[in-house]
């Protein structure tokens, strides 16, 4: 199988800059405890985090009792996600400087996240059978990206996106060996603030700024209302989509 690769492979300076502020990202963290969220109930999988960037995820999910592998390309990433592992004392994930392509196992996964990764990608359908043959049938595949084609603007073209989804595209990513068991949007709130920065002021997105509790307290409390509604309420739309997935074939 042939993964094409990336968009502007390798470093990004404006996507390091993004990780490097992701622990003040209440947008990225809701996303991640939505992650949690669909994997309440089970304690020590074996949990491949691709395309894991600077690693917050994987510590999140080995702070819930699971054993994690994050895998990126780009060394710079990983350096930043040992670092935060390392100050987490996050003993229970380890990371490899690896892409999803080249990544090898001894054996498959309980469960595969990619989180904003499969847009990066130029052939995103091998991108996900590739994750689907890294997890063992029965296992769960967990993806986030972002939505809205029509929202695609300075940000995408920065990170080097491909593509923003719908959910009907998302939805015909996983073949015949894997049921969907769940999709939903996240970040309705979020749209005007990601046409008017993306699209029309063509300027990043005011991350840490907005998470700010102490500079701009009532921003960083409602946009936390915001995100917490919508982490516990369907939404009509939004900025991201994700999707649950179990195998339920092998896959060649």
């Amino acid at each position: 199988m042939i993964v094409t690769t990336e968009r502007n492979g390798g470093f990004n300076a404006y996507q390091y800059d993004d990780l490097r502020v992701r622990s003040e990202d209440l947008y990225a963290r809701t996303k991640y405890a939505i992650v949690l969220d669909y994997l309440s109930g089970h304690r020590g999988l074996r949990i491949l985090n691709a395309g894991c960037g600077s690693g917050e995820l994987s510590v999140e999910l080995a702070g819930a009792g699971h054993d994690v592998v994050g895998i990126d390309p780009t060394p710079e990433y990983i350096d930043l996600a040992r670092a935060n592992a390392a100050r987490a004392g996050a003993g229970r994930c380890r990371f490899e400087v690896s892409s999803i392509e080249t990544f090898v196992t001894d054996r498959p996964f309980d469960c595969v996240v990619a989180t904003d990764v499969l847009e990066h990608i130029e052939d995103d359908r091998a991108a996900f059978a590739r994750l689907l043959t890294l997890s063992r049938p029965g296992g769960t595949i967990i993806v986030t990206v972002p939505a809205g084609p029509w929202l695609f603007g300075y940000h995408d073209e920065a990170l080097g996106h491909f593509r923003r989804y719908t959910r009907r595209r998302l939805l015909e990513l996983p073949g015949p060996g894997c049921r969907v068991e769940e999709i939903r949007h996240l970040g309705f709130g979020l749209i005007p603030v990601c046409f008017l920065y993306s699209k029309l002021l063509r300027r990043p997105y005011p991350v840490a700024e907005a998470g700010d509790a102490r500079r701009r307290p009532l921003v960083a409390k409602a946009l936390r209302l915001v995100l917490a509604l919508e982490r516990a309420l369907p939404v009509p739309a939004g900025t991201s989509l994700i999707m649950k997935a179990v195998r339920v074939a092998q896959v060649d």
